[in-house]
């Protein structure tokens, strides 16, 4: 059973047109200058609100300052605070379920009244077009851009039975690994596929320029094929689908949009 609070479509909306009726020097001055005093209105959160917080938050501060110097490093950032919330929120455990973590009412809750200032720093509102002060998508509008959302479930589809093994798996990727692993799910995550995938890309050389074309691929032969049932399972289904994509639609298929 979830331990959070919700927050529906329509509430996250006013909460944020709220902001977004200030001028930009009045959000600054009102709200931003709070958040970098580390303060947020607790209204109404509970103690493991607080406490959920206060654990990402520690992560959060650790990583942030190297990858402001270096926008390289804001994959590392959002891979550890993606382990540290997949930590807090394992699936199968008595509060917490899968279908708690396919809920956005619950990460529009977490995003926009737990952690809106770490959203905020990760993405300000200049990296969304037409964004006034708030990135609407990453905190509560986009349901596969949700960025607390995006990042639990990229650990999740990933996952290799503990942090450390998950962590070694996915630690030289790109914030665009995210995105394409979480917005091509094709007619459903099929986990063991999807894990037996990123196991095998994070052997691979040249990744960066496989990954669109093997998560479209294996979406494609999904529909005919069942990996599980094949001479070698779900391990051999990935490295044959690795093989079978050529390096230029990896190539082409790279996008310029990963930080939107």
């Amino acid at each position: 059973m979830n331990k959070f609070g919700t927050l529906s479509l329509d509430e996250a909306i006013k909460i944020v047109n709220e902001y977004d009726s200030m001028t930009k020097e009045e959000f600054e001055e009102k709200v931003f200058a709070q958040w970098n005093k580390e303060e947020i209105n607790t209204d109404g959160l509970s103690q493991y609100d607080i406490f959920v917080r206060n654990e990402i938050k520690q992560v959060f501060d650790k990583y942030y300052p190297e990858a402001c110097e270096n926008r390289n490093k804001l994959y590392l950032l959002d891979l550890n605070v993606g382990l540290k919330i997949f930590e807090l929120l394992r699936p199968g455990e008595e509060e917490f379920s899968v279908s708690d973590a396919a809920n956005d009412d619950m990460w529009r809750y977490i995003s926009v009244k737990i952690i809106p200032d770490l959203t905020n720093l990760r993405y300000p509102a200049k990296m969304e077009q037409g964004s006034k002060n708030i990135n609407k998508k990453r905190f509560y509008s986009g349901t596969r851009r949700i960025w607390i959302k995006t990042l639990w479930w990229y650990v999740f589809l990933s996952w290799q039975g503990d942090s450390s093994k998950t962590y070694e798996v996915l630690k030289d990727n790109l914030v665009d690994n995210i995105n394409k692993l979480i917005e091509t799910p094709g007619k459903g995550y099929r986990l063991s596929v999807y894990r037996a995938l990123m196991l095998e890309y994070s052997s691979r050389q040249s990744k960066a320029k496989y990954f669109a074309g093997v998560t479209k691929l294996n979406n494609v032969k999904c529909k005919t094929i069942e990996p599980s049932l094949l001479v070698g399972g779900e391990e051999k289904y990935a490295k044959t689908l690795f093989d079978e994509v050529p390096i230029s639609i990896g190539q082409e298929e790279e996008n310029d949009d990963s930080e939107e």
